[in-house]
């Protein structure tokens, strides 16, 4: 659609100014979070894709999550149309599957939602780094043990 990872909030907000196809609500900025570096903003395309949801972290899109009316894009379309672009999936389950390009994780999430996150941004904002391997091998014998 013309928008990336990487862009910043000005350069996305004057991209969908300069479309049509994209809308931005008067009330476009949702907190979520209160950290004061991370932002998200809500786009849409009308009726296909009713929500469109851009993170940024210190005024650089760092993920953006795209939610289709199922009436005109299911999952399968999406899968097929990800898996033709960028080759088989990385992984699998029964609820989505994944491509990892260039250290951006994209993910088609039944029932249509298409995730593009990069990684390394992702983790620094969401504080993962710090927890190791170590900690959820650990969480994990605690739990498999409790059965």
């Amino acid at each position: 659609m013309g928008i990336n990872i990487g862009m910043a909030r000005e350069e996305v907000l004057s991209f969908a100014d300069e479309r049509d196809i994209l809308k931005v609500p008067k009330n476009r900025d949702v907190e979520f979070f209160t950290v004061e570096e991370r932002k998200i903003l809500s786009l849409s395309i009308q009726p296909e894709v009713p929500h469109i949801y851009l993170q940024f972290f210190n005024d650089r899109l760092y993920a953006i999550t795209v939610i289709f009316d199922e009436k005109y894009v299911d999952y399968y379309t999406l899968s097929g149309t990800l898996e033709d672009k960028y080759g088989p999936y990385s992984a699998l389950t029964p609820r989505w599957r994944q491509w990892i390009v260039e250290e951006i994780e994209i993910k088609v999430e039944k029932p249509a939602v298409v995730k593009y996150i990069a990684l390394e941004e992702f983790l620094e904002v969401t504080d993962f780094k710090g927890r190791g391997e170590e900690k959820r091998s650990e969480r994990k014998e605690v739990l498999i043990d409790g059965l």
